[in-house]
């Protein structure tokens, strides 16, 4: 495995944060999460990918990714997050007519950006949309780019906005207090606390649950747990065992610390 991450966006990104936070290695920037995610395990060795905002939720294309990437998650990061709106230097708030940013990003500042009554376009990163910043064109994102400057600070909807980034790899880590599953069921009665009774039973505290539809279009869905576990693998690993023979499909995603950046 070569020492190079992936990450979303430029050296302008939230992503880039958590890059440099995460990985000692050469960082690779890429436009799209699609690339992102397709570049670990290929041209690098390991990804930084936002997978939850703390007011926004999940973000959706990283967790439909994950089941079949044969990627397992190695460490995370909860990392603040505040938005500026950003302008092309010396231009007013008043001529600002439409603003771009990522869909994360603009959903996090849903509140100051209907009171603006500007017309709002998503686009795949907040790097690319400090890319589209001219007269009329702000930017929600971190900082500025040359020629640019910030005419708003802190307009995210909450004062203690924070996202989750994981850090992804082709190899697993063989040790954490966190550890997430996902999972196929029957569509049938009972289905679900077949599953989630194996982890009760053994005293298992979920922290997180979240079922996501498959991009089939079957109608069918598919779950993603997160829960502590402080015990041994061979433990771990038979509990899994017990839970899978109650699951259509079943993946282990990584057993791996979270940690809190300042201000997190």
């Amino acid at each position: 495995m070569n020492d190079k991450t992936a990450y979303l966006g430029d050296e302008y990104s939230f992503s880039h944060a958590a890059a440099v936070a995460m990985s000692d290695g050469e960082l690779v920037s890429f436009g799209t999460l699609s690339q992102t995610l397709s570049a670990c395990g290929n041209v690098c060795g390991r990804a930084v990918v936002p997978v939850e905002n703390n007011v926004e939720g999940a973000v959706n294309e990283v967790y439909d990714a994950l089941f079949d990437s044969g990627l397992y998650i190695m460490r995370q990061l909860v990392l603040p997050v505040r938005h500026s709106l950003i302008v092309k230097t010396g231009t007013p708030l008043d001529r600002v007519e439409r603003v771009v940013s990522h869909a994360q990003a603009i959903g996090q500042c849903r509140k100051f950006l209907s009171e603006l009554g500007v017309t709002v376009v998503a686009s795949p990163s907040t790097s690319e949309a400090l890319k589209c910043v001219d007269e009329r064109t702000a930017a929600v994102a971190l900082m500025p780019r040359d020629g640019q400057e910030i005419i708003a600070r802190d307009i995210q909807d909450s004062a203690v906005n924070a996202t989750r980034f994981s850090l992804l790899s082709t190899e697993q880590s063989s040790a954490g207090g966190t550890v997430s599953v996902a999972f196929d069921l029957n569509n049938e009665p009972g289905a679900l606390l077949g599953v989630l009774g194996i982890f009760f039973a053994h005293g298992i505290n979920l922290t997180r649950i979240l079922s996501r539809p498959h991009r089939d279009g079957s109608g069918k869905y598919r779950f993603f747990a997160d829960f502590d576990f402080a015990e041994s693998n061979a433990a771990l690993f038979s509990i899994l065992g017990d839970a899978e023979r109650h699951c259509v499909a079943f993946r282990f995603l990584g057993r791996y610390d979270v940690s809190n950046a300042d201000g997190a």
